[in-house]
């Protein structure tokens, strides 16, 4: 399994789905940052083997502009909530993309039908489209020429009476018969009724004959109703029993059902191409090709789908089709060596293909992809060379890590505005010449690149990655000036918390150019680092820069002496401070500062680097030439920061301390390992007979101390 690290809780929360494909993992961490190459659960708007596939068939394969309405949106985020929340990496619920907001489409696709909530993956109940078909059923009436007025009559009750089909009880509906209906074309209404009822009843066989006859009726809505019901009437006695839990069994599609289907939605579609029922018709067509086992047709219909796909007469949600896709084609595991020659999405599988994951979890790589398998589909990408070149490109930094190689496949010339492709290419330039040594020109690069950024979450993906080159060249201070292109709150706040000089934070928390928010973190990780590392003097001096009316997080810097929930009394941590700065080793001052960071601990998120496991900072995950996430690099911060366990052991082995100090020591110590037998405080290496031994010299030595009476275990 492979383990990444969290900047603390700055991403947005992800609900998984469990597509193999779109995970190949099923427990991730991402870090803040834009390279990932393996599964990372959080996407970048740029094409990498990180990204689920939903997220790199969006980028590639949608218009631009059409992300916002699936992207996050950080301007959305209340200020208030932006230091804490970055906006690149994002996460984002897959599961809301599944029947959400879903408009109706002619042959009744219903958002509002309960029964509806799977229909995006294609197992729905056809009942859904049985409310809405009766709406459109009386319009068609409504229309109709030369109907008398008993024969409307009787057919809308007849039309209401259908319900029945779909009811709990099963109760079955009654029929309006052609032959008592006085009008011809009242008949042909009442034979499709008879075809609708069939349907509902899943008599899939009479439907689609009472489809077919109406489908050469002299009214316009029966002769397209008719001829599209009949493909769906074929493809539901297609896969009528083909459908399991486990998915599809092919051996149980009625294959010449389902090639008349296809053949009715191509007639369709041909007749009819701006119908009532296209968009559903087209999407109908992909689960035809689905069913048939046509990946090279699926990809093909995946491509059109996207590229014309808008709100207006799309069938479904444009996340809800980066859902289909993913499900239905790109969880097949042989379209790169299969006969899909679709570029995006042989693009996106190969993506796929480079994650670290595929790699590890192959034998002697067998079947992970190589780099000649992946050079062997230039002809495959004849429409779409730049994108081959792209992938190339993304095998030698992500993969082989050969930066050079990569640098002569990308583009050396931008200008903008930049689609999503245009985009990805010039970051992964930026990437392989931060590896190939020439990180100032990478940092001119994504210069040059934040004006250009015009569409959804480009900008503050920029911001990240020159945020995190100006701090791995020691330049963090860049990023607080006064012209720094990096305005994201979150990758100010990392880098306050992370990385900061004490200099840097005194300004930021006076620096009323910036918000509110940023000022207080600034603060506060002055004055936590100030007291944990030990720097009295200054955290003395640093706590006049406490507001009157201090945040909640600065409240406990301005408390007076107190009595701690075990009756242990400490003085303010001002003058814990100036006893520390008197005398280093003073044990009382040594089990008060302890006590603060127990009763205290961060509230940021991680602000220093630490072996306690609430209190440290993102490990640097610079692997075989990667770089490390934002705010990785060691803290410009002076001094180490205490653990509460070596104080408890410093006041332990103090022969100078109180009775009292020794003894509050030994139970804070001990207390440090409750419940679970793992420390929260530090000293995990500390035996179970070293516990053993505290416990029971805190029992012999302070036997009239409340902390030993209190004392029970010693986990």
């Amino acid at each position: 399994m492979l383990r990444k690290h969290l900047a603390g809780p700055l991403l947005a929360g992800l609900l998984l789905t469990s597509s193999a494909h779109a995970s190949w993992d099923d427990s991730c961490e991402p870090s803040a940052t834009l390279r990932m190459s393996d599964y990372s659960c959080a996407g970048v708007p740029v094409l990498s083997p990180g990204n689920d596939t939903r997220i790199n068939a969006l980028l590639l394969m949608s218009k631009p502009g059409q992300l916002a309405q699936v992207f996050p949106d950080p301007k959305k985020v209340p200020a208030a909530d932006r230091p804490n929340r970055l906006s690149v990496p994002f996460w984002y619920d897959f599961s809301g993309w599944v029947d959400i907001g879903q408009k109706p489409s002619g042959d009744g696709d219903s958002p509002t039908d309960a029964r509806s909530n799977v229909y995006a993956d294609g197992e729905g109940d056809i009942c859904r489209s049985m409310t809405s078909g009766e709406a459109a059923f009386n319009e068609a009436l409504a229309a109709a020429k030369d109907v008398p007025a008993d024969d409307l009559t009787r057919l809308r009750a007849a039309r209401q009476q259908l319900q029945n089909a779909c009811a709990p009880s099963g109760n079955q509906p009654g029929s309006a018969k052609a032959a008592s209906l006085k009008s011809a074309l009242g008949q042909q209404f009442a034979i499709y009724l008879d075809g609708a009822n069939a349907f509902y009843r899943r008599d899939f066989a009479y439907a689609t004959k009472a489809f077919a006859n109406v489908s050469r009726s002299t009214d316009p809505w029966l002769r397209e109703t008719g001829l599209y019901m009949a493909g769906r009437a074929q493809l539901n006695a297609a896969q009528a029993d083909a459908i399991e839990d486990s998915g599809v069994n092919p051996d149980r599609i009625l294959k010449v059902a389902l090639g008349a289907a296809d053949t009715v939605f191509r007639a369709y579609l041909k007749v009819y191409p701006q119908g009532a029922y296209a968009a559903s018709a087209a999407g109908l067509q992909r689960r035809v090709a689905w069913l048939a086992g046509n990946g090279a047709q699926q990809a093909d219909l995946y491509a059109k789908a996207f590229a014309n796909w808008s709100p207006e007469t799309s069938n479904v949600p444009l996340g809800q089709l980066a859902n289909e896709i993913d499900s239905k084609l790109l969880q097949r595991t042989d379209i790169a060596r299969g006969k899909v020659t679709e570029p995006s999405v042989l693009a996106i599988d190969d993506l796929a293909w480079m994650r670290k994951s595929s790699f590890e979890k192959s034998s002697n790589q067998k079947t992970a992809m190589t780099l000649d398998e992946l050079r062997a589909q230039k002809p495959r990408f004849a429409a779409a060379p730049g994108l081959h070149d792209y992938l190339l490109a993304s095998w030698h930094v992500y993969v082989d890590h050969k930066p050079a190689e990569a640098l002569a496949l990308l583009p050396k010339t931008v200008d903008g505005p930049l689609d999503y492709f245009r985009f990805s290419q010039q970051t992964l330039r930026g990437f392989a010449l931060e590896d190939s040594g020439h990180a100032d020109d990478a940092r001119q690069l994504w210069t040059k690149l934040i004006p250009l950024a015009k569409y959804p979450l480009q900008r503050e993906a920029l911001e990240l990655t020159l945020a995190i080159n100006l701090e791995q060249a020691g330049l963090v201070d860049r990023v607080f000036a006064d012209d720094s292109l990096v305005q994201d709150a979150a990758v100010r706040s990392i880098l306050l918390q992370h990385t900061a000089s004490a200099d840097l934070l005194r300004a930021q928390a006076q620096n009323m150019a910036t918000s509110a928010e940023l000022r207080n973190i600034a603060l506060y990780t002055l004055l936590y680092k100030g007291i944990a590392h030990g720097q009295y003097p200054a955290f003395i001096a640093d706590l006049a820069l406490i507001p009157a009316r201090p945040s909640d997080a600065l409240k406990p810097f301005t408390l007076p002496a107190s009595s701690g929930d075990d009756g242990y009394t400490c003085p303010s941590i001002r003058d814990v401070a100036a006893s520390l700065q008197q005398n280093a080793t003073d044990a009382k001052g040594m089990n008060c500062l302890a006590d603060f960071l127990r009763r205290y601990p961060v509230v940021y998120g991680l602000v220093d680097d630490s072996a306690s496991s609430r209190y440290g900072q993102p490990k640097t995950d610079r692997q075989e030439g990667m770089p490390a996430s934002l705010g990785s690099t060691p803290a410009q911060f002076a001094g180490k920061p205490f653990e509460r366990m070596t104080i408890y052991r410093s006041v332990m082995a103090d022969k100078q301390a109180s009775s009292d100090d020794r003894a509050y020591a030994l139970y804070r110590a001990i207390r440090c390992f409750a419940p679970s037998g793992t420390s929260d405080c530090g000293g995990n290496d500390i035996s179970t007979a070293t516990r053993k031994q505290w416990f029971n010299t805190l029992k012999a030595s302070y036997p009239g101390s409340k902390w030993a009476n209190s004392l029970r275990y010693y986990w």
